[in-house]
């Protein structure tokens, strides 16, 4: 009773898709980022999903090929053993044993890669590792800031300078930035992977201030000379492939009030348009999309700031933020009334 439930068992584990909240959905495959290191005269380029990971890969596919052959050639003897008994009850009782036996390691090697399969796709997948030569030296992906005018064009000739990050700093603590070099994730042919960066460096910290935005559309690292004094860095990561839903517009009252004017933006800007409407009191946003408000198109004109939102939500009501401050009139005692600070805005498609 025993053998024919593990059985049962592993037929159903073999043959049930394995979905839901333990278990990582399909398509949502997470690559790691490796950084090979030179292996004698050769110095492999920077590719993302090479590495440990998939020479584990790859012997788990080997291990698993392997074992089913084992298995199948235990059936096979155990067969034949079997068939060859001519009555004698011991052998009998062996082939029968070695051919149950041979199933039953048959069925756990299948769910075993079943069960891989299920969890994440990638994990069976067999991939042929290999080195590609380059001239070049790797230069890892990311947003690397330097207090030099010029940043090295080689990894290695970095100094203590140059520092490299990957997300939004808040506050970047009295550290002076001249230069900015935008390098994107790409694939094994060089083309971008996914989304590429776009940058927005704020006088102040809180990213409030001045801003001006950089934009790296590129497979090559580009780099920016800042403007001027920055305090805080907000990192975007843009999809390469423009979004076929949704849509973006601005409202001069809060709520989206119909009742005023309103105007739809333009849903992929890589540098900033002017608004229509006067003011922006409230942004319904339908779709995976950020917003950049601005007071002017350049570090020069916006000194009333910028307000980065990255959250693709609805925004009904601006009036507490830094962005609708502008011009205060004492109403009462107690109260003042603002002005929005915002004439131009971009929209951009995020990556998730």
């Amino acid at each position: 009773m025993k053998k024919i439930f593990f059985l049962i068992l592993l037929l159903f584990i073999a043959f049930f898709p394995l979905k839901g909240p333990f278990f990582a959905i399909e398509g949502a495959q997470r690559r790691l980022e490796v950084d090979y290191p030179q292996i004698g005269e050769i110095r492999p380029i920077y590719v993302e999903g090479e590495g440990l990971p998939e020479y584990i890969i790859y012997m788990v596919g080997f291990l698993i090929v392997l074992a089913v052959l084992v298995t199948i050639f235990s059936l096979i003897r155990g067969g034949i053993s079997w068939l060859t008994a001519r009555g004698d009850p011991v052998k009998i009782k062996e082939g029968k044993d070695r051919v149950s036996g041979s199933i039953f390691g048959l069925i756990i090697i299948l769910s075993s890669f079943l069960f891989l399969s299920s969890i994440n796709p990638i994990l069976t997948e067999m991939k042929e590792l290999e080195v590609v030569e380059t001239e070049e030296d790797p230069f890892p992906p990311g947003i690397h800031l330097s207090s030099s005018a010029n940043i090295p064009e080689n990894i290695e000739d970095m100094d203590e300078d140059t520092y490299r990050i990957t997300q939004s700093i808040r506050n970047l603590e009295d550290k002076e930035v001249r230069a900015i070099r935008i390098a994107n994730q790409l694939d094994r042919e060089g083309n971008i992977l996914g989304y590429y960066y776009v940058i927005v460096v704020h006088e102040l910290s809180a990213f409030r201030g001045r801003c001006a935005v950089f934009v790296n559309d590129t497979s090559s690292p580009k780099d920016f000379s800042v403007p001027g004094d920055i305090s805080s860095v907000s990192v975007i990561q843009i999809s390469k492939d423009p979004l076929d839903t949704g849509n973006v517009r601005a409202y001069m009252r809060p709520d989206f009030n119909e009742n005023y004017p309103s105007q739809s933006l333009d849903l992929h800007t890589k540098n900033f348009r002017a608004l229509s409407i006067p003011e922006v009191w409230s942004i319904d946003v339908d779709g995976l999309y950020g917003i950049i408000l601005a007071s002017g198109d350049s570090w020069e004109t916006t000194g009333d700031g910028c307000g980065v939102f990255l959250d693709s939500k609805p925004l009904p009501d601006l009036k507490e933020h830094h962005m609708n401050k502008c011009n205060p009139r004492k109403m009462m005692p107690f109260f003042a009334a603002y002005e929005s600070c915002a004439t131009h805005y971009m929209v951009l498609p995020l990556f998730r």
